[in-house]
């Protein structure tokens, strides 16, 4: 005979089974997962014959298959021009991130193929994501998830076009984070693989892209030379999880406040490192450093900095052609002054992890039409270090948003460090004396590869 106590918890078990029996199974699915995906493209305005970025985010499609590798799937994309479409392969932008992105050039020549799609000025390009992992619950309506975009005409206003385009297919705005190669090279940082000036150095990339927004912060009169202990130990922290992305960044404006990092970016402190010698055997350069100090007269803090930042480029533009060869790869020229150069460096740390540090200078010389220089991750990358027989894919870049696109006479710089893996396809950089390495460029428009020349 059953006992009452016993009897009351059969009645409480089975109600709670006809309780979840009578309420939607996607009421709990969406309590603990994100299980509606979105798409959108990055840009509601596309400029003509250029790469246009679009994002999936669905945590579903992270499936975890391979456990240290970023899942991908094909979405479909198509224009006013060419209805029907074509296939692109969106690819996870990290191991378990359930953020998948993908470009496709778009231009009103080319005839569709690969990544290339066929559009008008004017027109629009959409994007659909079917989301096939959605509860029976849901409509069969909810899986067609759209994306569009409006391809820009050059010099034209295009709010009106803007206007007409659903809101529900436009873009979001698309949330500037700090990028994981930053946390990597903390980690790195604080376990004495990299030097302190390689970690200042991602911290002016946060600065220039405005990740990290650097009120006017007056400099202490008491200036340190020697970041303190407890900024390493935050690095260390916010790399393992510890303390917040916040508590970090908090750190930065420290090392700011009291001078020790410098807020200006790559490109503007280039002209500080240099060389007298180099001045009097380029009188262009010493002209150039003349003008640059007349634009500290304009009071205009806008038109000073804009100033400044074309003078400098000249300038950085100067000194490589100075010294470095030169490789023609399409419309491209490449500058590389070889280790030892201008940041080009070679070492292997006291743990005996190889580290190599590439910038090069890429200035668009052939060429009518923007042109954009393609690494959206190590696994997917048109430019690593080869020896003969092994592909070593980067550590760290300061490539943004997959790509670094160059206007027509525009130079622009990028720097890569090879060493530890990072994951998400990458490589560990290791240094065999009995080969010979060579930066790799694997671009649609053109490939070489440029001697090294490490010792």
């Amino acid at each position: 005979m059953l006992t009452c106590k016993f009897r009351i918890t059969i009645v409480l078990f089975s109600f709670l089974i006809l309780v979840s029996l009578l309420i939607p199974t996607h009421v709990f699915a969406d309590e603990f997962q994100n299980n509606l995906g979105k798409i959108y493209w990055q840009d509601d305005l596309i400029s003509l014959n250029s790469f246009a970025t679009v994002y999936v985010e669905d945590m579903d499609m992270n499936k975890k298959e391979y456990p240290n590798y970023a899942d991908k799937f094909k979405i479909k994309v198509w224009s006013d021009s060419f209805p029907d479409g074509i296939e692109i392969e969106v690819v996870e932008n990290g191991v378990y991130t359930g953020i998948f992105k993908a470009r496709v050039y778009v231009s009103d020549t080319s005839v569709p193929s690969g990544i290339r799609l066929l559009v008008t000025p004017g027109g629009t390009i959409y994007a659909l994501y079917v989301d096939e992992t959605l509860p029976e619950s849901y409509s069969n309506d909810s899986e067609n998830l759209m994306a569009a975009a409006i391809i820009k005409i050059p010099g034209e206003d295009m709010t009106e076009y803007l206007n007409a385009l659903d809101p529900i297919l436009r873009s979001k705005t698309y949330e500037k984070k700090v990028p994981d190669w930053i946390k990597n090279n903390a980690r790195w940082w604080a376990e004495g693989t990299i030097s302190d000036t390689e970690f200042v150095s991602g911290i002016q990339f946060l600065v220039k892209e405005e990740i990290l927004i650097v009120p006017q912060i007056p400099v202490s009169a008491e200036q340190q030379e020697i970041i303190p202990v407890w900024i390493k130990n935050n690095a260390r922290w916010w790399a393992e999880g510890a303390i917040s992305e916040d508590d970090f960044l908090n750190g930065i404006q420290y090392l700011i406040k009291v001078g020790i990092v410098s807020i200006t970016d790559s490109s503007m402190s280039e002209s500080k490192t240099i060389d007298d010698a180099f001045i009097e055997t380029n009188p262009k350069i010493a002209n150039l450093k003349s003008e640059l100090e007349t634009c500290q007269e304009i009071k205009s803090a806008y038109k000073r900095l804009e100033c400044e930042k074309q003078i400098k480029e000249k300038i950085v533009l100067l000194r490589y052609k100075e010294k470095s060869p030169q490789y023609q790869v399409g419309p491209i020229t490449f500058y590389y002054p070889g280790i030892g150069e201008l940041g080009n460096e070679f070492e292997i740390s006291q743990s005996g992890q190889a580290l190599l540090t590439i910038i090069i200078l890429a200035e668009n010389t052939g060429s009518n039409d923007n042109v954009a220089l393609f690494c959206s991750g190590p696994s997917i990358c048109n430019y690593d270090v080869w020896n003969g027989q092994k592909a070593f894919k980067y550590s760290s870049t300061d490539f943004i948003s997959g790509q670094i696109v160059i206007k027509p006479g525009e130079a622009r710089k990028f720097n890569m460090l090879f060493g530890p893996n990072i994951g998400y396809g990458g490589t560990k950089f290791e240094y065999d004396s009995s080969k010979d390495y060579f930066f790799r460029i694997s671009e649609p428009w053109g490939s070489t590869q440029i001697p090294l020349n490490l010792q």
